[in-house]
């Protein structure tokens, strides 16, 4: 028996030596190393002053001109609110002067024939009126303007004299549209300050909820102006227009536009439609009947189509006597809706389907 203690207790003290020369195996041996000493520069390593100075100077050229794609890829001072879409009523207001009255004139023949009752087209006018005029006008509150009210009913006269200030608060706009002076409107200096300030002007004074600003891109004098030597030819007073209107975008963040210059470019390059004095009653204002019809139809294609989903195609509208210059019939009203339509597509290009 006690041969039998003695070799059990034997045993246990192997079974512990076994066991703590494991543990001893399986505990982690921590080591340390110096730390690495970093070699020192020789010269040839060291960049010269030189090569510095260049870098900086790259890198500061750098971050200039991202700032300024920052800059220009942004809304600007505001952003631009959608069109409504299927309003109950579509209400819009043009700050404007002679030009808006000619792309409104015949709205009320296109709005009868398509039975839409529910557009009023507001113009405020002032002949000849830029954009800084205008603010001129908001801040002195003259009542230099008389207000005129384009429906399916035709034009009606509400005002025969007031003041910006007065109109900005009377209706509930959706749409509001701005237009430049026609002589400065190739001239994107003339745009800024005041087109901001008139927008600043508008959202203090409104009663809407919410609007749409538009731009109304005008077209260019007949080449007998006498004051298209401004701008050498039509063509390149419409093409200044265009890059005058392209950086009033970029600025602003007003992506509505009413390509009005560039429809008549369009029709202009149509022998057909190329009526009276390239297409002006007086080498500046539209044609009475096919140049007035084609800019209401601009007009349309831009804001009232897309608002209320209506198509221009469907549109019957008879306009003018038959013996009178440029009237709008059968025969030359689907040419009027094509350049239309082409300049709505592209806002700043003469399309060679123009006259298809």
């Amino acid at each position: 028996m006690a041969l039998v203690c003695v070799s059990m207790l034997g045993m246990a003290q192997t079974n512990k030596i076994a066991q703590n020369k494991t543990t001893a195996v399986k505990k982690p041996v921590v080591t340390t190393t110096p730390k690495a000493t970093a070699p020192k520069p020789t010269a040839t390593d060291k960049k010269p002053a030189s090569t510095d100075k260049k870098t900086a100077a790259a890198d500061k050229k750098m971050i200039v001109e991202e700032d300024k794609k920052a800059t220009t890829s942004v809304c600007g001072y505001f952003c631009n609110p959608p069109l409504p879409y299927l309003p109950t009523k579509l209400d819009v207001l043009f700050i404007g002067n002679s030009f808006s009255i000619d792309t409104s004139a015949a709205l009320p023949e296109i709005l009868n024939s398509l039975g839409i009752a529910n557009v009023n087209v507001y113009v405020l006018y002032k002949g000849g009126c830029s954009i800084k005029q205008h603010y001129e006008y908001f801040k002195s509150g003259e009542k230099v303007y008389e207000l005129y009210r384009y429906n399916m009913l035709g034009v009606q006269q509400i005002e025969k004299a007031t003041s910006i200030n007065d109109v900005m608060r009377r209706y509930s706009y959706d749409v509001v549209v701005f237009q430049q002076y026609s002589l400065e409107s190739g001239d994107a200096n003339t745009y800024e300050p005041y087109l901001a300030k008139l927008i600043q002007a508008y959202n203090v004074t409104k009663i809407a909820s919410r609007t749409t600003f538009a731009f109304n891109q005008t077209w260019s004098y007949a080449s007998n102006h006498k004051n298209i030597g401004k701008y050498k030819t039509p063509v390149n007073m419409w093409k200044n227009i265009c890059n005058s209107v392209k950086k009033m975008k970029a600025t602003t963040g007003i992506d509505v536009i009413i390509p009005c210059g560039t429809a008549v470019q369009n029709a202009r390059s149509v022998a057909a439609l190329n009526v009276d004095n390239e297409l002006t009653r007086d080498g500046l204002h539209i044609n009475l009947y096919s140049g007035r019809y084609l800019l209401a139809c601009t007009f349309f294609e831009s804001i009232i189509a897309p608002c209320l989903t209506r198509n221009l195609r469907d549109d019957i509208t008879i306009y003018g006597k038959s013996n009178e210059t440029g009237a709008v019939n059968n025969s030359n009203r689907r040419l009027l809706q094509n350049c239309a339509r082409l300049a709505v597509a592209n806002n700043y290009e003469i399309s060679e389907f123009a006259g298809q």
